[in-house]
């Protein structure tokens, strides 16, 4: 009898390793357009997220040494106005003067620290006292005992007022943010008036 061919064995790999369906190329021509739309703003969303994040990261804090040196001639001038010893050898009108600067600093300078603290930067008792001068203390010392201590803190006043003006005029073209700018705006105005407050003219103390 003839052989009979032996039976070749069964191949099982189409469901071992089933064939995969080729992959679509995200455009292909059966993509419909309002699909491709959303594929490129997609693209260009992350492609903005990321660089929005290194963008900060080479950044970093906001820039708010202007506002430290505001801070410091706040300190300052809160310095001046808290002698209450020197201060009974002023005339009515500079006495008021120091009044009204003590009470009008003092909020400034806290309204500045809470927002430099709110954008993450703090500020040392000792960093705000840099800007003290222990030769203007010296001067107004003298100027008690030589009877020109009235002139003298004026002078004094007006001289921190400018610079204070001058300071306040440069942290608010270097701040950006909104809040940042109107608290810069509103102490701008505040050592105005202060400023022409200091330059009205001495009345003698009738005490």
């Amino acid at each position: 009898m003839p052989s009979q061919p032996s039976p070749q064995p069964q191949s099982y790999d189409f469901i071992l390793n089933p064939q995969k369906p080729p992959r679509r190329p995200l455009f292909s021509g059966s993509a419909s357009l309002p699909v491709r739309i959303a594929i490129v703003v997609g693209g260009l969303l992350i492609l903005l997220i990321i660089f929005t994040i290194f963008k900060n990261l080479l950044a970093g804090k906001p820039k708010l040494d202007s506002m430290v040196t505001v801070a410091q001639d706040q300190q300052e001038m809160i310095h001046l106005t808290a002698n209450n010893n020197q201060l009974q050898n002023l005339s009515t009108a500079s006495q008021d003067l120091a009044a009204t600067a003590q009470l009008s600093l003092n909020s400034a300078q806290d309204q500045l620290i809470t927002y430099m603290q709110n954008n993450h930067f703090k500020v040392s008792a000792k960093v705000l006292n840099l800007k003290v001068s222990a030769s203007l203390d010296s001067e107004l010392n003298n100027a008690v005992a030589a009877g020109t201590f009235d002139q003298t803190f004026q002078d004094a006043m007006k001289a921190q007022l400018n610079t204070y003006s001058s300071d306040l005029q440069q942290a608010y073209n270097q701040i950006t943010g909104p809040k940042g700018r109107a608290l810069l705006s509103s102490d701008y105005n505040q050592a105005q008036l202060l400023l022409n407050q200091a330059s009205s003219p001495i009345e003698p103390n009738t005490n």
